[in-house]
């Protein structure tokens, strides 16, 4: 029959198992919070460029009769709306493209990003939001017209 004292002896690494299987567990748990924050940023920052270049591209949507005719640059609103839907489609997100004044394009762009990691824990898609603006203006010299 063994003693209590042989006992523990020959147990002492169990705690140190309990202890490393928990810190372990942990340390993977960050680095997958770290991952998927990172890519969760990098999915905002790309919705945002995808909406400044649908912006630009939507900017060229220009009224040229208006321009020839009174001098003022305007937008043509239902083109600019359209190029801007379709340039961001064509990068594989939705979003939306509004005109204020006849020279203001606002895009906002829509994406999905999906967790690597978190999603085994029930994280799901997460949606990001960029958006976008661009001022059409005329200038002749360095000067504003």
């Amino acid at each position: 029959m063994r003693t209590t004292v042989e006992r523990v002896r020959d147990e002492r690494g169990a705690v140190v198992s309990v202890w490393t299987t928990v810190i372990a567990t942990i340390m993977v748990l960050v680095l997958g919070i770290a991952v998927d924050l990172g890519g969760l940023v990098h999915a905002k920052q790309s919705a945002g460029d995808a909406a400044a270049q649908a912006a630009r591209w939507a900017g060229q949507q220009l009224s040229t009769g208006t321009l020839l005719d009174t001098g003022r640059l305007e937008v043509r609103t239902r083109q600019a709306r359209a190029a801007a839907v379709d340039y961001l489609q064509a990068v594989g997100m939705t979003g939306t493209a509004t005109v204020e004044n006849g020279t203001t394009l606002i895009v906002t762009a829509h994406a999905t990003y999906r967790p690597l990691f978190l999603s085994s824990i029930g994280v799901g898609p997460l949606e990001v939001t960029g958006s976008s603006s661009v001022r059409v203006v005329r200038v002749e010299n360095g000067t504003e017209r």
